[in-house]
């Protein structure tokens, strides 16, 4: 029915974040920088656990993804839903004849993208879909993470029905993912699935210059998996943003 990797990571994801917990922080730094959300542009929306918290806070959402197969699963999570448009887009090219409360992009979806001017097509693509009071977020893996915790290493994680073993092969500018999933079938025998990714390095003064290059103001980059104060060895990197006085429209 869906790409099996889909459907094994959409899973996952769920087991280990607390989407509740992740909504309810969104929304109260919008808050704390007086933004009112009642509708989101969530890039990057995977197979929509996010979306559906976001939905139930009756905030409505447009919600795009570059995977066919994890639409299909968004889509039929939310498909009861009214105040939800499932879309299918390139967090580098999508754009929208609307604007936005806030405009997010969240787990390591920009490590996904080669080059810094990539990722500069999407914060200017971003700032057409952008009001004087809105707010951009988006996280990225950090060097540390990358670098020193992923790295060449291989761990190994047995949770439930799933078994899988992650390599990690480490270069100067990426790192390759390999990852050998062990799902248990009806048939009580276990079917191996194996992915392979790649994320792309980029470091935290060459994002900070990128924001300002392209006309934000930050206001505040924060630990992505705690929301308090990063620290030398947080994972994430979560960059809250607004459009300068200079370039508002």
């Amino acid at each position: 029915m869906y790409d099996k990797f889909s459907y094994i990571y959409d899973e996952l994801m769920k087991r280990q974040v607390d989407y509740n917990l992740l909504a309810s922080n969104v929304i109260q730094i919008c808050d704390k920088h007086n933004v009112k959300v009642k509708n989101i542009l969530e890039c990057g929306m995977g197979s929509g656990n996010l979306t559906e918290k976001f939905l139930e806070k009756k905030i409505s959402v447009d919600g795009f993804d570059i995977s066919d197969n994890m639409l299909s699963i968004a889509y039929d999570k939310l498909v009861d839903y009214e105040n939800v448009n499932i879309l299918k887009g390139d967090i580098r090219t999508f754009v929208s004849n609307k604007k936005y409360d806030l405009i997010c992009c969240f787990f390591d979806v920009l490590n996904y993208i080669k080059s810094l001017d990539e990722i500069e097509m999407f914060l200017q693509n971003s700032k057409k879909q952008m009001t004087e009071d809105s707010i951009l977020m988006f996280d990225v893996n950090s060097e540390y993470k990358l670098k020193e915790y992923l790295a060449d290493n291989t761990f190994v994680v047995e949770e439930d029905n799933v078994f899988y073993t992650w390599r990690n092969y480490l270069y100067k500018k990426y790192i390759d993912f390999e990852i050998d999933f062990f799902v248990k079938n009806e048939k009580n025998t276990y079917e191996r699935i194996t992915e392979r990714q790649r994320q792309y390095i980029h470091s935290e003064n060459d994002i900070s210059e990128l924001i300002e290059k392209c006309g934000y103001e930050i206001l505040e980059i924060i630990d992505f998996e705690t929301f308090k104060d990063i620290r030398k060895t947080s994972y994430r990197i979560l960059y809250v943003l607004k459009l300068k006085d200079n370039v508002k429209k």
